[in-house]
Order: C-alpha cells, then structure tokens, then sequence
C-alpha cells in the first residue's frame, strides 16, 4: 500500500513571521499545512530564522506540493489547486 500522498514535503522555509504568512496564503488557496519548529519560533526565534539552526519550515502533504509550490511562486490567492 503506497501512502506516498500523506508524506509531508517542505515548500518553504523561513522565520516564524513569514511562515505564517505563508501558510495563511496557503490556506486562503485550500490546502492544508502544517509549520515545523512553530513552537521553538516562539521560543527561540533566533534559532529558527531562515538562516538560523532549524528554520521553521511550511510543510503540505506530497500530492499537494506542486499546487503550493504554484501559489507561492505567482505570489497569488487565487486557488492553484483547482478548489
């Protein structure tokens, strides 16, 4: 059985602020993500900008990378992913 579609993929990758801001253009497009290190961005934002020891970083599952790869690429909310 292939779960190759629930795999996690990352498409972006930055400090928290930006993350977010990703994320909500991701979901204004309907698709679901989820932010790595979130809490640690929090803690310790030093550590996580996008430069930093650990970036946050904006994963979505695998069957919808190439639609939010789009959506970030076009800097548009229009949906990508067809919805």
């Amino acid at each position: 059985m292939d779960n190759s579609a629930d795999h996690l993929v990352q498409v972006y990758a930055a400090d928290f602020n930006e993350a977010m801001d990703v994320q909500a253009r991701l979901q204004n497009n309907n698709i679901e993500s989820f932010i790595e290190n979130e809490n640690l961005g929090v803690i310790a934002p030093w550590l996580v900008s996008a430069g930093g020891v650990a970036p946050v970083k904006v994963m979505v599952a695998q069957k919808d990378a190439e639609a939010a790869v789009a959506v970030l690429s076009n800097g548009s909310d229009e949906s990508a992913a067809g919805n």
